[in-house]
């Protein structure tokens, strides 16, 4: 299997390469990119190969959803042609809404300038921060139809942060150079990618329930998201109101939970308010958590309702970090996972409900275990609902910010595809 996936890179890099050699400087700009996103086997992070540097080299990035801007290992292997350094009280320095200025650099990291912009960082896994420098050079993205990708368009002068090599050392996954923000500010990924190619402000994320194949994110576009054999998901998405944090994260606003078609009793209702975003209320979701992590007695509340709707199953001891488990051969196997009542998430919106089923509700914790893939957050998270991978795999997620809307499907496997389906094989 290692083989073929190290086939399957080679053969998407030479593709990729090809394209970018056909693309010429008088090619109108795209309307929509698309980026392959993949599941690193050994954190379950998201990881993507980003195109970058002169002469053009594959980076790679951990995907984050609360990262604000883009930031990459500088101080190491770092070769370019077309690096610079915006200079401090730049108009590259004021759109990233820094202040902070490199007076002297003298006997400092390699990657330190004299009058050059600094920007805080952080390592979103270890929190380790520091400040790093602003600075520009190449980024290139297939651009695509909807369903396959097209030529490459190459973005000069992008906009991003660098950082010192001990900063991607710290429990990133490997060969990792940096992270790709995507939070809501003014240089995270999409926002870069709008201002400079005029595309919408949208992103879509479609996240793969396996780490031996990729899933895909669209820039840009409305529409088609096309996966094989010809399915396009944008026309079965419900919308819900998105809100941003303080703190430039996604939120948003759950009005009820039900399990099995039944009210979750006992449930906080001022902690689903959307009202208290950064303290401890609302809904957000974090690629950096595997599974949905709930405030404690949001937590007890599920999961007590959630097993007495399976009173007549018994429950085995819990697998850590998880609170109720089952033996796996209780339960029968569908299209959408393992045969256990489905958690709908009411949201704003007109037939807003996230239907959770057992895809993404029940976990193999060991063999023969299936555990409900939620963890006790106690007081810990700043949501009271903070949606893991696990919840978002499969999952195609459209994030407007022109509209300040979230867009979402029902598991694609319920109509036979799934997010690792489109396909990044044949060009447009």
């Amino acid at each position: 299997m290692a083989h073929l996936a190290l086939l399957f890179f080679t053969l998407t890099s030479l593709t990729s390469n090809i394209l970018f050699s056909q693309a010429s400087a008088s090619s109108p700009k795209p309307k929509a990119l698309v980026l392959p996103i993949r599941q690193d086997a050994a954190t379950k992070l998201l990881v993507a190969n980003i195109y970058g540097r002169t002469p053009l080299i594959p980076v790679g990035y951990v995907v984050d959803l609360n990262t604000r801007h883009v930031w990459a290992n500088c101080e190491s292997n770092y070769n370019s042609t077309t690096f610079s350094q915006p200079k401090c009280k730049s108009a590259q320095c004021k759109s990233a809404h820094t202040s902070y200025c490199f007076t002297n650099c003298q006997g400092a990291r390699p990657f330190c300038h004299t009058n050059t912009c600094g920007y805080l960082l952080e390592n979103p896994v270890s929190h380790q921060s520091t400040i790093g420098e602003l600075a520009q050079d190449v980024i290139a993205f297939s651009s695509t139809n909807g369903k396959n990708p097209g030529p490459f368009v190459r973005i000069p002068d992008y906009l991003f942060t660098c950082a010192p090599s001990a900063l991607v050392e710290l429990r990133l996954p490997k060969g990792v150079q940096g992270v790709a923000g995507l939070a809501h500010a003014p240089i995270a990924l999409q926002n870069v990618l709008t201002s400079r190619l005029g595309i919408k402000p949208i992103f879509t994320m479609c996240i793969p329930s396996t780490t031996s194949a990729d899933g895909v994110i669209f820039f840009g576009s409305d529409g088609p998201y096309s996966f094989l054999p010809g399915i396009d998901v944008s026309k079965s998405l419900k919308y819900t109101p998105l809100t941003f944090s303080p703190f430039d994260e996604y939120y948003i606003h759950v009005k009820n939970i039900k399990i099995n078609q039944k009210p979750v009793p006992g449930l906080n209702t001022t902690l689903l308010s959307v009202n208290d975003t950064g303290s401890a209320g609302g809904t957000t979701f974090n690629t950096l958590l595997p599974y949905t992590i709930l405030e404690g007695s949001t937590f007890k509340a599920i999961t007590s309702f959630f097993a007495k709707q399976l009173s007549k199953v018994p429950q085995v001891k819990p697998i850590a970090p998880f609170g109720l488990c089952y033996e796996s051969k209780y339960f029968t196997s569908t299209l959408l996972g393992p045969g256990v009542p489905s958690i709908d998430l009411e949201l704003e919106g007109q037939d807003a409900v996230w239907s959770i089923f057992g895809l993404n509700s029940m976990v193999e914790a060991k063999p023969g275990v299936l555990c409900l893939a939620f963890v006790n957050g106690g007081i810990e998270y700043r949501a009271n609902i903070n949606i893991g991978l696990y919840q978002m795999q499969d999952i195609p997620m459209k994030f407007d910010l022109g509209k300040s809307v979230l867009g979402f499907g029902g598991p694609l496997s319920g109509i036979r595809t799934h997010c690792s389906n489109f396909n990044f094989t044949a060009v447009a």
